[in-house]
């Protein structure tokens, strides 16, 4: 049956997918088809661990494109903008979906969750674990999998939250190694991209200058732009200016919200200001992007 998306909240993503749960706040699914958003981002409100188990898809994170094939794995966070696409027919998925709340729920450091390297805001999304480090991830999936079966335990909760914090500790190290590969294999040029690309999602919002991200980076804006440029075949105006357009795509996808509180969101200083930026760099007024979405008859669908 096809279901249409809107906001991908933690419940609306159990709703679809979940196999075993505890609450919205923590489930997993098994293989299954994972939703393809060919044409509209959106963004979870919850973290995702995907593994890639059968096909292939192309995975756009932040507007970094990444390819998912069999053992790939997805570490997506609240803060990624998500989009998948060109899927093959057998494109299946298994992924472990939980709330920053459930994780910290017995424990006293708030910030727990981010001691782990991968869901930081630098982070690299995609990762392709060999076959060694695959089957562990496997190996404590199930682990996961049979405590959530165990429906009348009264340390269900606690035992789940033990087991998916090893998995948590396995990925930290699996990630640690597929980190220095990825480093290893980057020029100065390559890294100064990676660091522009990440100051640009930290900071799009309210900085929209190429000189405010040279700055931060201790270089010239002509010397970041060339070399953006000659990295990503486009512009560091250019990826801000599509970093602003994307989180606006995300929020007038979302009806609930007024037009003027998405260009307050944004940091623009008028929603007049925003209309004229959005219709600009995408021919379409906020009105009129509204009334595209409103109209599609499946904007976005699970198979």
């Amino acid at each position: 049956m096809n279901k249409k998306i809107g906001q991908l909240s933690l419940s609306r993503f159990a709703d679809l997918y979940a196999d075993k749960m505890i609450g919205p706040e923590f489930f997993i699914t098994d293989e299954k088809q994972l939703l393809e958003l060919s044409e509209y981002p959106y963004r979870s409100d919850g973290y995702i661990i995907g593994i890639c188990t059968r096909g292939k898809a192309e995975v756009e994170v932040n507007l970094q494109v990444y390819q998912a094939v069999p053992g790939a794995m997805l570490l997506a966070t609240p803060f990624h903008i998500l989009r998948i696409y060109n899927s093959s027919d057998d494109f299946l998925c298994r992924f472990i979906v939980f709330s920053k709340a459930f994780l910290t729920g017995n424990n006293a450091n708030s910030l727990f969750l981010e001691s782990f390297s991968y869901f930081k805001s630098e982070s690299h999304p995609v990762i392709h674990p060999d076959q060694q480090d695959a089957a562990i991830i496997l190996e404590a999936y199930r682990l996961i999998q049979q405590r959530l079966e165990q429906e009348k335990h009264p340390y269900r909760q606690e035992i789940t939250r033990a087991a998916f914090t090893m998995l948590l500790y396995e990925l930290e190290f699996i990630y640690e190694k597929q980190h220095v590969i990825i480093k290893a294999r980057q020029n100065r040029k390559q890294e100064l991209n990676l660091l522009f690309q990440n100051l640009v999602f930290r900071y799009y919002k309210e900085h929209r200058s190429v000189q405010f991200y040279a700055n931060t980076l201790c270089v010239s804006p002509k010397h970041l732009t060339e070399t953006i440029k000659e990295v990503t075949g486009r512009t560091s105006g250019e990826w801000i200016e599509d970093a602003v357009i994307l989180e606006a795509k995300v929020l007038l996808r979302n009806h609930e919200i007024s037009i003027a509180q998405v260009a307050e969101n944004i940091h623009f200083p008028d929603q007049s200001s925003f209309g004229k930026y959005f219709k600009k760099h995408t021919g379409l007024s906020p009105t009129d992007y509204r009334m595209v979405l409103t109209h599609q008859n499946h904007p976005a669908e699970i198979k």
